[in-house]
């Protein structure tokens, strides 16, 4: 079973469950300049910093790119109370055996986002990248593994820190990081060599680009992800983490990036408003929906549940992969394999229900695991060919590395009989 939920739990142990867990060394550094090693290591508004190679045994290697971008952290709404505001950040790129700058054939890239509390090295201190990617011959392309911060949400900020400064992730993700790479690595610079991938906040983070930008990746996957803008349950985690962590990329920040809001210079202690406060932080003003007669919150432009209604996912039917755990009980495969085969819906066993009590052991998990398969339902309604698997698995990294290799190979080679967790 998977641990402490970080979606919809409380946001200190969401922050704090990632912390734990095996780290794979990698091989001896071997540090290089910007200008030897990469061909236009400063354009897109990205300066390179450093490059650290870490060479593994079986001919990969783990290159580590510092780097600093105009596009995190920018002032807003008075005098930065952090300077410089430049602050460098790691990109983490997995090369495959062997990679050749100049190879004909061009590589593929897929780009993996982080979770919340989390940053560019999950992969590799929390699970063993290098053997996942051994295990799917089918791909033989570079992992890209930006920071997406702490709990930066994937988003342009619309407000702003307490220390009147903010991100914007997503012009450094898309229309900054992605050109940068394909100037300096072997890629294939178009969309139909381009995945996306991510876990909780990141999976939440990947639905996100993906409908925003069809044009730049062909393949997605999410593990785990928030779906669902209008949970009251989900609005209170990410406000939680805002004031937790809000733009901090490492737990040294806080302090001056965390967000709240203020009156008169006294913190306002209504938690309500602090929650609306701080989404509109991120996606800016909220709407108000009405949901079986109450009213709530909402951010449609932002929301996966709403934008995979309008259709946004459709650029991507037959290379979209969607995972999540915390079924209450599923028989296994022998018994009744064809709910475990990646195109059948949710059965009854799962005990999905979105209307359960948030601080219930498992239903951080379970409730995301119920939003998905709202999700995977309107999916399959409006014809987009997705694969769908769930299981019985909670929300840590017991669970993860099987769905990234389980959806690597539907995605880039033949898709497992069964799904990974069930």
């Amino acid at each position: 079973m998977r641990r402490s939920p970080q979606w919809i739990s409380r946001a200190l142990t969401g922050l704090l469950m990632i912390a734990g867990a095996v780290v794979v060394p990698a091989g001896a550094a071997q540090a290089q300049t910007c200008s030897t090693s990469l061909p236009h290591p400063d354009d897109y508004g990205i300066t390179c910093v450093s490059v650290d190679r870490h060479l593994q045994d079986n001919g990969s290697e783990l290159r580590d790119i510092t780097m600093t971008s105009t596009a995190i952290f920018q002032a807003s709404g008075g005098t930065p109370a952090i300077d410089p505001l430049t602050r460098q950040i790691t990109v983490r790129i997995y090369l495959p055996k062997d990679y050749d700058p100049a190879r004909s054939t061009r590589y593929r890239s897929l780009y993996l986002l982080n979770g919340g509390g989390d940053n560019y090295d999950e992969w590799t201190t929390k699970a063993d990248l290098m053997s996942l990617m051994a295990s799917v011959p089918a791909y033989d392309g570079i992992v890209v593994m930006p920071t997406g911060g702490m709990t930066g949400w994937y988003s342009d900020w619309v407000g702003r820190t307490d220390g009147y400064f903010a991100p914007k992730w997503e012009t450094y993700h898309i229309s900054q990081l992605i050109p940068w790479i394909d100037a300096n690595f072997n890629t294939i610079a178009n969309r139909s060599g381009r995945g996306l991938a991510g876990i909780s906040m990141g999976g939440f983070g990947t639905l996100k680009y993906a409908a925003a930008h069809p044009d730049v990746f062909s393949v997605v996957g999410a593990f785990s992800p928030g779906t669902e803008l209008r949970a009251l349950p989900a609005q209170r985690t990410i406000s939680n983490s805002m004031w937790l962590a809000g733009a901090a990329i490492t737990l040294a920040d806080l302090g001056a990036y965390r967000v709240n809001k203020y009156e008169n210079g006294i913190l306002l202690l209504d938690q309500d408003e602090q929650r609306r406060y701080r989404l509109d932080t991120l996606f800016g003003p909220h709407t108000t929906a009405v949901v079986n007669g109450t009213t709530i919150d909402d951010w449609p432009s932002a929301n996966p549940a709403e934008l995979v209604t309008q259709g946004k996912y459709a650029p991507y039917s037959g290379k979209f992969g969607l995972y999540a755990g915390g079924c209450a009980d599923l028989p296994g495969p022998p018994d009744r394999p064809e709910y475990a085969n990646g195109h059948q819906p949710a059965p009854a066993e799962c005990a999905y229900d979105t209307t359960a009590d948030a601080d219930a052991p498992m239903a951080g998990e379970a409730m995301l695991g119920a939003y998905t398969s709202d999700f995977d339902k309107t999916l399959t309604s409006l014809g987009v060919n997705h694969r769908y698997c769930y299981g019985t698995g909670g929300h840590d990294w017991n669970s993860w590395p099987d769905d990234l290799v389980d959806f690597l190979q539907y995605a880039y080679g033949t898709a497992p009989a069964y799904c990974p967790n069930a």
